[in-house]
């Protein structure tokens, strides 16, 4: 039996999780197992169902993202971050890049996210290994290798 990778979405808003859902959905064996709208239920779910991912956006309600990755690094140690945001979105970069494994731009970079999930999918159909964490130095936070503020 092949374990399924599990993926937890945070994202104030519906139509970008439904967006997110969509594009993880259409890959083979990774599941959604939640989503939250707020800091305060996504560490309630995440406490409970240990995702393997987590797609989230900068800006989430009741806390700045990068404040909710420190207290889910506490209670579980082991999710990959893929953290979203728009470019008008201002954010402290170093603290992102101590924090996620990924930064991307949720309106551009978007498509990136399966080969991201796929990468980190114990799923052997597409033979690749699962990699180990990625660290960001601060001109490093975008996987195209520029700055999200540099546009």
């Amino acid at each position: 039996m092949v374990k399924m990778l599990k993926v937890f979405i945070i994202d104030e808003s519906p139509f970008f999780r439904r967006w997110f859902s969509r594009l993880v959905l259409a890959l083979p064996g990774i599941r959604i197992i939640g989503e939250a709208s707020d800091s305060f239920s996504a560490l309630k779910i995440i406490r409970r169902k240990r995702p393997d991912v987590i797609i989230m956006d900068v800006k989430t309600q009741l806390s700045f993202g990068v404040n909710l990755i420190g207290n889910i690094r506490k209670l579980n140690p082991i999710p990959k971050v893929i953290m979203v945001a728009s470019e008008a979105c201002s954010f402290n970069r170093g603290k992102i890049s101590e924090k996620a494994d990924y930064l991307l731009d949720k309106l551009t970079e978007y498509e990136k996210i399966p080969d991201i999930l796929k990468r980190f999918s114990f799923a052997p159909i597409y033979g690749l290994k699962r990699p180990e964490p990625l660290r960001f130095g601060p001109a490093d936070l975008s996987m195209t290798g520029k700055s999200m503020e540099s546009t």
